[in-house]
C-alpha cells in the first residue's frame, strides 16, 4: 500500500512539472481554437449564430464535447478548466501505461518510473505537426494517453482494464487509437496464445463503439455531412495544400522520414538487446506499432493523394509515427538502463542519448549539423544528461538510494523548458485581448461579427473569439476547416481572400465595408483619422462598420495622416 501511495505521489508531482514547465501546456494556442467555438455554440447556441467555426461542429464521432460539457456544467468549471482537467488526468495516464509497459520487461519500479516519466517529456512530430504529450486540450491528445494506458494493462495482463482505457481512447478520437486496437484484432486472430488474454478487450471495445455510434446520432448542430467515401476535388485539395500542408505527406516526407526511418531502426535495434525480458503482448506493441507508423506515411500518400479519398484529411494517418516514436523511447530508455546496470557505459549512454535527444528535436539527425548553433547546444545538453544518467544508474542501481535518480528528470523538465522556443503573448498582451474581449461580450450583441483586418495569420482573434463568444468573418485558424468540409472550406478561402490574404491597407478595408461585418479591430498602429473609434485600449482600436461607411472621406491611417499634416 505504501508504495501505491508513493507511486501516485510521483505521478502527481512529475504531471504537474511537465504540465507547468516542459512540455507545458497552452490554450487557444493552436488547435483548441477550432474546438473552443464550437464547445461555446453547443453551450450557449445564442451566441455565435454567424461564426464559421462554431456552425459547422467537427465533434460528432468524439466524447470531446459531452465530456467538456458535463465538466462545465455538473462541476461549474469553466471550459478551459474542463478541458485541463482533462489534459492533466490523461498525461497522469501516459505516465503511468508507460510504468506499466517497462515494469512488465522486468525493470524494477524505480527505473520503471524513470522511462515513463523520461517519455513523457514528449516530442514534437516534424511533418505531420503532432505532439506526443499535446501541449493543447485536444482530443488526438488524450486518445493516445489512452491507448498508452491501454497497452501498459495488457502488458500486466489486465484486459478488461486495458479494453476500458482502449475504448475510452476510441470514443474520444477513433483515428488516434485505431493502430492500438488495430494490432490487438490481429494478435487476436494470429496469436493463438494471447487470445483468451485480449478476448475481454475486444468485447469491450464492442461497447464503446456502440456508445459513439449512438452519441454520433444525437450530435446536434450538424450543418454537413462529409461523404465516407468521396472524391476530393482539385480546388479542395490544392487549398489543403496551402492551409494545412501536414496532411499530405509529399510535402514533408521527402526531407523528414530518413528521421523517422532512423528513429524505427534504433527502436527495433533497442528492443533486440531487450528482447529476452519481454513478454509476449510487449513484443507486439515493440515490433508492429513503430513499423506500422513507418507504413502510415506511404499508405497516406495512396489513399489522399493518388485515390484522393475524401475522408484521410480528418483521419491523417501519417499520426500514428506517434507510436514510432513513443516506442522508440520506452525501448532505448529500457536498453540503456539495463546496459548501464551491466556497466557497458558506452552503449548505455547512447540509448539513452536518443532518449533526450526525442524532446529536444525529432530531426535527429539534424544533430549532426553542428554548424547550427542551436543544434550544437542541444547536442550538448542531451550529451550531459545521458552521461549523467548513466553515471547514476552505476552508482545507485543496487542501493537503497536508487530513487535519487529520479532528481535527473526534474532538472531535464527545467533545462528543457528554458530551451524550449514555446512562446506565448506576454501579459499586457493577453490583458489587451481579454479586456477587448470583455468590452464585446458587455456592449455588443450576441450575433455580432469582428473582422481584424491587420491580424495576419496571429493567433489573437481566435481567442479573442473564445472569450468575448462573438463571431469573427475570417481569420487563420479557421482554415483548418478544410480538412472537414468542403463547403466550409471553400467560404473561409473566399472570405480570406476578400479581406486578409495580402497585407493590410485601408483600400482593402474600404472594400470589405460592404461584407455583413458589424465591428472593426485595428492595431494602435494602424488605427484610422477622422473616424470615430466606439472602444480602444493599449493594443486595439475597435470601429462600428456603419462609421466607417458614413465616412466623408477616404478611409486613411492617422500615422499617414500625421506624417502628410507635418
Amino acid at each position: 500500500m505504501r508504495r501505491a501511495l508513493f507511486l501516485c505521489l510521483g505521478i502527481v508531482v512529475f504531471t504537474w512539472l511537465e504540465f507547468q514547465f516542459f512540455p507545458g501546456h497552452t490554450y487557444l494556442r493552436g488547435d483548441s481554437q477550432i474546438y473552443v467555438p464550437v464547445l461555446e455554440r453547443l453551450d450557449t447556441p445564442g451566441y455565435l449564430s454567424r461564426d464559421l467555426v462554431a456552425t459547422h461542429p467537427h465533434v460528432t464521432y468524439t466524447i470531446y464535447d459531452e465530456v467538456t460539457l458535463f465538466l462545465h456544467v455538473a462541476g461549474r468549471l469553466t471550459l478551459q478548466r474542463a478541458l485541463e482537467v482533462q489534459q492533466v488526468v490523461c498525461r497522469a495516464a501516459a505516465i503511468a501505461g508507460i510504468f506499466l509497459l517497462v515494469l512488465s520487461t522486468g525493470l524494477g519500479e524505480a527505473w520503471a518510473f524513470l522511462v515513463a516519466v523520461l517519455l513523457n517529456l514528449g516530442a514534437t512530430l516534424a511533418g505531420p505537426a503532432v505532439e506526443l504529450v499535446q501541449s493543447e486540450p485536444l482530443p488526438v491528445g488524450f486518445a493516445f494517453a489512452l491507448s498508452l494506458l491501454a497497452m501498459g494493462f495488457l502488458a500486466r495482463e489486465k484486459p478488461l482494464l486495458a479494453g476500458l482505457s482502449g475504448g475510452i481512447a476510441c470514443v474520444y478520437h477513433p483515428a488516434t487509437a485505431a493502430p492500438f486496437w488495430g494490432l490487438v484484432l490481429l494478435v487476436f486472430a494470429v496469436d493463438r496464445s494471447l487470445r483468451k488474454l485480449f478476448r475481454p478487450a475486444l468485447t469491450i471495445l464492442v461497447i464503446f463503439a456502440l456508445l459513439l455510434g449512438n452519441l454520433a446520432q444525437l450530435q446536434p448542430g450538424i450543418a454537413e455531412s462529409q461523404p465516407f467515401f468521396g472524391k476530393l476535388s482539385a480546388n479542395l485539395a490544392e487549398l489543403q495544400q496551402y492551409r494545412t500542408p501536414y496532411v499530405w505527406v509529399s510535402l514533408w516526407a521527402g526531407a523528414d522520414i530518413w528521421h523517422y526511418l532512423a528513429i524505427w531502426i534504433c527502436g527495433l535495434w533497442a528492443t533486440t538487446r531487450i528482447w529476452a525480458s519481454l513478454n509476449r503482448q510487449v513484443r507486439w506493441f515493440l515490433l508492429v506499432l513503430p513499423t506500422y507508423g513507418i507504413l502510415s506515411v506511404p499508405l497516406s500518400y495512396l489513399l489522399l493523394e493518388r485515390f484522393r479519398w475524401s475522408f484521410i484529411p480528418e483521419v491523417q494517418p501519417a499520426r500514428a509515427l506517434l507510436f514510432t516514436v513513443a516506442m522508440a523511447s520506452l525501448a532505448c530508455g529500457v536498453a540503456g538502463i539495463r546496459a548501464a546496470q551491466a556497466r557497458r557505459r558506452a552503449e548505455a549512454f547512447l540509448w539513452l542519448l536518443l532518449v533526450f535527444a526525442l524532446p529536444m528535436n525529432t530531426r535527429i539527425l539534424d544533430f549532426l549539423r553542428l554548424s547550427r548553433l542551436t543544434n550544437l547546444a542541444q547536442l550538448i545538453l542531451c550529451v550531459a544528461f545521458a552521461a549523467a544518467l548513466t553515471a547514476l544508474i552505476r552508482r545507485f542501481a543496487a542501493t537503497r538510494w536508487r530513487l535519487a535518480v529520479l532528481g535527473l528528470p526534474i532538472l531535464a523538465i527545467l533545462a528543457f523548458a528554458m530551451m524550449s522556443r514555446i512562446t506565448d503573448y506576454s501579459n499586457s498582451e493577453k490583458a489587451s485581448v481579454i479586456g477587448l474581449a470583455d468590452w464585446a461580450e458587455t456592449n455588443t450583441w450576441g450575433s455580432s461579427v469582428f473582422l481584424f483586418p491587420d491580424a495576419g495569420r496571429e493567433l489573437y482573434p481566435g481567442i479573442f473569439r473564445a472569450q468575448s463568444r462573438r463571431a469573427l468573418w475570417v481569420d487563420w485558424e479557421s482554415g483548418d476547416l478544410v480538412d472537414y468540409f468542403e463547403s466550409a472550406g471553400i467560404e473561409w478561402w473566399n472570405r480570406w481572400q476578400q479581406t486578409m490574404q495580402d497585407r493590410y491597407s485601408t483600400d482593402r478595408l474600404e472594400s470589405s465595408l460592404s461584407l455583413p461585418i458589424d465591428y472593426y479591430v485595428l492595431k494602435q498602429a494602424d488605427r484610422l483619422a477622422d473616424v470615430k473609434q466606439i472602444f480602444e485600449n493599449r493594443a486595439y482600436v475597435v470601429y462600428d462598420a456603419r462609421d466607417l461607411r458614413k465616412a466623408s472621406a477616404p478611409l486613411r491611417n492617422a500615422s499617414m495622416s500625421k506624417k502628410l499634416t507635418g
